[in-house]
């Protein structure tokens, strides 16, 4: 038995990720949670590489979406992003 949802600290505590813009070669810094972010050194918009998350196949996601935002552990914008992919990932099953 879980003692805790095994996803939820990527949602709550997100991690740093380094990627290299393609058009500059500078280094960009996205938070885990973050979908798009802008090269500090050309200004090209760069979107992170897309991670399964738990919302795309825990039966409990929506219920634990609403569960953070109602304790102030994300935000209402990240609660949206991650109901959108929660939809989008059962209307593909």
């Amino acid at each position: 038995m879980m003692r805790h949802c095994p996803g939820i600290k990527t949602l709550i505590e997100p991690k740093i990720i380094t990627r290299t813009c393609p058009a500059c070669g500078g280094e960009v810094e996205f938070f885990s949670d973050e979908i798009e972010t802008q090269c500090p050194e050309c200004g090209r918009p760069l979107h992170i590489e897309a991670t399964p998350s738990c919302v795309v196949w825990c039966q409990y996601a929506f219920q634990c979406i609403a569960d953070l935002k109602n304790r102030n552990l994300i935000s209402s914008l990240r609660a949206e992003e991650l109901e959108k992919i929660a939809k989008k990932a059962r209307e593909k099953s």
